[in-house]
């Protein structure tokens, strides 16, 4: 599985490392970006993480005071986060937008009084809303109302209204409480939600990978592997990247456990209920269920209920399309690696399109004049393939958008590389 193996690195050259849950990527990259030698590894879980990492670099020659080694990782599949409302849905659209930066996954979005609560498993529960402002009876017996039961999840954060923070304390004396992100205005200037999630994804990844056994010039910069496919993204779209972005563009980063959407903004319908916060120009959608080795059941469940999955057979598979329907729908087949994520395409697009997810806004697939496929899972399709899975969900007439494969990672050089600022959603 090793390509372009070196066995010495070249004075002013950076080095790249991705830990990711099956697979160790380590790039050699050049002074101006460019990519010298790219090597990948199974994940060696009897050695552990810092044991394996470290003695890859060491075959590959790189010293062990290297100052310009550069770490993401994405072992332990993101943080789940849950947000709970204080106000309307705008606050909500605030909070996940800084736990999307931070790369992490929000996985609902509910107001603070809606029956029920939510049973999805999450890591963080997030409650805030509201500006700071001292009359806020209402609010204050929303919170002493609120019910966590409702709610599965391994620590409460509160973000909300500053003068409410002791009250929940009092109510809640477990919970975390960090600076209300809206301040006293809507501006969402702060990033106190951002810096928190984001130290918590870390925190997952260390405590539970054994991160935090690699040597400190390595584990002291360590970011998530998400926010750096997003500033890679962000990047190529303001045409400062490898990788060139021309109009319209959605980028699908397929994983084991999840495929992340990143598009620029103006692929949104005009007619979309849900809207991308305003001020940047792209943004980020998390599909938890949709991943060719984690996420395989749920993903496989999709496929074989999906209305259109004779379509989307015809239009991947050469032959037998009638015998693998049969067998998909009774439960009975297998699908290979290649299969599954074009799935993860199939599905991802086609909910997009249709604004299925909370927090989804609705795409005009039409608007998109190129689509690029990365991650482990986009190695091993086709653009060909692809291009006639995207055109089986355009209306006729629609615009035919160009396929890249990414089949050199270059959106993660780009992003773990990059030095500038990245205003992502």
């Amino acid at each position: 599985m090793n390509a372009n193996k070196q066995h010495g690195v070249l004075a002013g050259t950076r080095i790249a490392v991705d830990i990711g849950s099956t697979v160790v990527k380590i790039a050699q990259i050049g002074e101006r970006g460019e990519l010298i030698a790219q090597n990948f590894y199974p994940r060696d879980f009897d050695a552990g993480i810092a044991r394996q990492v470290e003695s890859l670099l060491e075959e590959l020659g790189v010293a062990k005071d290297h100052d310009d080694v550069l770490v993401c990782s994405s072992a332990n599949g993101g943080l789940r986060v849950g947000i709970v409302c204080l106000t309307e849905h705008f606050s909500g659209s605030i909070l996940r937008n800084q736990v999307f930066q931070a790369g992490a996954n929000p996985i609902f979005v509910r107001e603070i009084d809606e029956h029920g609560g939510d049973p999805s498993p999450v890591d963080i529960l997030l409650i805030g809303g509201g500006i700071d402002c001292e009359d806020a009876a209402p609010l204050e017996n929303r919170l002493r109302r609120f019910k966590p039961e409702c709610y599965r999840f391994g620590s409460m954060v509160y973000a909300g209204n500053k003068h409410l923070a002791n009250v929940f304390l009092d109510v809640f004396p477990k919970a975390v409480v960090i600076p209300n992100p809206l301040a006293e205005s809507l501006s969402s200037r702060t990033s106190s939600v951002f810096e928190t999630v984001r130290r918590a994804y870390l925190d997952d990844l260390v405590y539970k990978e054994g991160v935090s056994e690699l040597r400190s010039n390595l584990s002291r910069g360590i970011r998530p592997t998400p926010e750096v496919v997003n500033r890679g993204f962000h990047r190529a779209v303001l045409n400062c990247a490898t990788v060139q972005v021309v109009g319209a563009c959605i980028l699908l980063d397929i994983g084991g456990a999840t495929t992340d959407l990143h598009y620029t903004v103006e692929i949104v319908r005009d007619d979309s209920a849900v809207r991308p916060p305003g001020g940047s120009s792209v943004a980020r959608y998390v599909f938890t269920d949709l991943g060719i080795m984690a996420s395989r059941d749920s993903l496989l469940l999709q496929m074989r209920t999906h209305p259109r999955l004779y379509e989307f057979l015809g239009a991947v598979l050469d032959e037998d399309v009638r015998e693998v329907y049969r067998l998909l729908r009774e439960g009975e087949y297998r699908p290979s690696p290649e299969l599954l994520s074009y799935g993860c395409v199939f599905l991802a697009l086609d909910r997009f399109a249709q604004g299925r997810g909370p927090g989804l806004p609705t795409a005009d697939l039409a608007r998109a004049a190129q689509i690029i496929l990365t991650g482990g899972a986009a190695q091993v399709l086709v653009e060909d393939v692809v291009a006639r899975v995207v055109r089986s969900l355009l209306s006729d007439g629609g615009t035919k958008p160009v396929v890249l494969i990414d089949k050199h990672y270059q959106v993660w050089i780009d992003g773990i590389t990059w030095s500038g600022h990245a205003s992502v959603s």
